[in-house]
């Protein structure tokens, strides 16, 4: 056998007996945990993809875990009542170094984890507050802004639609996906907390 035919077969060898370990780690991960792992090359190319204005105001992501929770001034996630039997909710409030106060919540089903609607709101100490909203069942996402005065942020804000297949929807949902993972608590074991 040649050297190349030799390295071929251990190549090969070394590709069957790692494919065998696969379905047991697979089958260890929750459904959110492997929708997640399956998304996420997809996800990080739409984070990338984001225009300028959005991208610091979106990307949370390296906060969406139990250690980025740790670092920040407040951070609370609940689960939330669901409104079938089908169905989880999940909010997570957090408040980062820089004043702006972040909500997010994914309502998904129970079982496959899959996505039926993220919402995304950030409020910016004396520039405003945005909103994205992802809705499974329309396929849309809507983005709204209410700009901050000397009196506060503006009641009435902008809304409109965003393309279906732009970065936007699928940032909104890798944000909803990750938030599945996130340790909460039942929102009935834990206090309110206000976060103003």
């Amino acid at each position: 056998m040649s050297p190349r035919a030799g390295a071929i077969t251990l190549v090969l060898l070394l590709l069957a007996v790692g494919c065998r370990e696969i379905p047991a780690a697979e089958a260890a991960r929750t459904s959110a945990e492997q929708l997640l792992a399956d998304s996420a090359g997809a996800d990080s190319v739409a984070f990338e993809a984001l225009p300028p204005s959005l991208g610091p105001l979106l990307d949370v992501r390296s906060l969406l875990t139990a250690e980025g929770l740790e670092t920040l001034p407040m951070a609370e996630c609940r689960m939330l009542r669901p409104r079938r039997e089908d169905q989880q909710r999940r909010q997570l409030r957090l408040r980062l170094e820089d004043s702006s106060v972040v909500l997010l919540l994914a309502i998904a089903d129970r079982e496959h984890s899959s996505l039926e609607r993220v919402e995304f709101v950030r409020r910016t100490p004396h520039e405003g507050q945005r909103g994205l909203i992802w809705d499974q069942e329309r396929d849309r996402t809507t983005s709204m802004w209410w700009p901050e005065f000397d009196r506060g942020v503006q009641r009435r804000g902008e809304r409109g639609y965003l393309p279906r297949g732009g970065p936007v929807p699928r940032a909104v949902r890798a944000l909803g996906r990750q938030l599945l993972i996130v340790p909460c608590v039942d929102s009935s074991e834990a206090p309110q907390r206000n976060l103003r």
